[in-house]
């Protein structure tokens, strides 16, 4: 399967506003989901408000973190399509080097910022987020943490995804010259875990799944075995695929016996939807993607902080959505090392 870089671009812009909204949203109006679980008290809080006046706010709250999904999908399709050959050699000491200051490069300037604000100005409520909390989340060891009563790794609440990425990108090391026979096995070893997690795994433990590499193998997987594939989709079916796939998704969402395939159809329902809907807006947002990442956790906390209101949901969403683009795409100049004032050049 052929994913063209505008296209990537495309399917990141729809999946980072899924999730921008979703953190904001689902924190703000105290709206459950069921990411990595199934909470039959949740999902009938959702289907009882899909059809009212409030309903996107539930979809989103509810279903939101599906875009999740899709940076997995594609940072395995992006690896494999870079270094899968099974003939290619890789500098191992080179590699980690790049990933790792490819994260930090996003990561600390705001982080460290994140942190001065809520430990020196937003003291208040924010007792456990300490020194030990930021070397966790910097050295990426805080994904393997014993939480217990502790809740400092929920703030900001999303760069768990930077310790799950990079575990990512070892194991793909590990794999990535196996047979696609037994990378669809692999697949299929972690839908099973999944389904045990569901079932039988206390929340606890279903935490550390979720802000871990087990917990995101599927999308991954299926990322490289994507590329490995010659498969070319005319895009006539996909105005059959796309319809297919949605209903699926939405059976997943709301069915406890097949909710771990969420991760399968939400791959295959935004890819198909990519391919047939593409827009300026959206390949913009997904080249700035990473930016926005790291940088709307920090204009979540700063509205929490200083609204600390849910009564005008679509009025907070646009306050928060608007600074968030503007400010991520200063960061994604400066890290890019492109944003001029006159005949100056910033250096990052």
């Amino acid at each position: 399967m052929d994913v063209s870089q505008d296209q990537s671009h495309n399917i990141k812009g729809f999946a980072i506003l899924l999730i921008m909204i979703h953190n904001l949203v689902g924190l703000m109006l105290g709206i459950g989901c069921n990411e990595m679980l199934f909470s039959e008290e949740n999902c009938n809080i959702f289907l009882a408000n899909v059809f009212t006046q409030d309903a996107f706010w539930y979809i989103i709250s509810y279903a939101g973190w599906i875009g999740v999904q899709v940076f997995f999908f594609l940072s395995g399709y992006g690896l494999t399509k870079k270094y899968g050959n099974k003939t290619n050699k890789i500098d191992y000491g080179r590699y980690i080097k790049t990933h790792l200051f490819k994260l930090w490069k996003l990561l600390i300037p705001v982080y460290i910022l994140y942190f001065l604000l809520t430990y020196y100005v937003f003291k208040e409520g924010w007792e456990s987020h300490n020194i030990k909390s930021a070397f966790a989340q910097l050295s990426f060891t805080i994904n393997f943490l014993n939480y217990g009563e502790n809740d400092f790794y929920l703030h900001p609440g999303v760069y768990w995804f930077f310790g799950a990425i990079l575990q990512l990108y070892l194991f793909f090391l590990l794999i990535r010259k196996l047979s696609n026979k037994w990378l669809f096995v692999l697949c299929l070893s972690f839908l099973l875990i999944h389904y045990f997690i569901i079932y039988f795994v206390n929340d606890d433990m279903m935490k550390w799944v979720r802000h871990n590499f087990i917990g995101w193998g599927v999308p991954f997987i299926l990322g490289i075995l994507a590329a490995r594939t010659n498969i070319l989709i005319p895009k006539r079916l996909n105005y059959l695929i796309c319809p297919c796939s949605f209903l699926i998704l939405c059976a997943c969402l709301t069915t406890k016996a097949i909710a771990p395939f969420v991760e399968v159809f939400t791959i295959i329902f935004l890819v198909s939807f990519s391919n047939l809907y593409t827009a300026k807006w959206s390949q913009f947002l997904g080249i700035i993607s990473p930016s926005i990442f790291v940088i709307h956790p920090l204009i979540r906390m700063l509205y929490f902080n200083l609204f600390c209101t849910s009564n005008y949901p679509l009025f907070m969403t646009v306050i928060y959505v608007i600074p968030v683009i503007i400010l991520s795409w200063l960061h994604h100049r400066l890290l890019h090392n492109k944003l001029k004032f006159t005949n100056i050049r910033l250096s990052h």
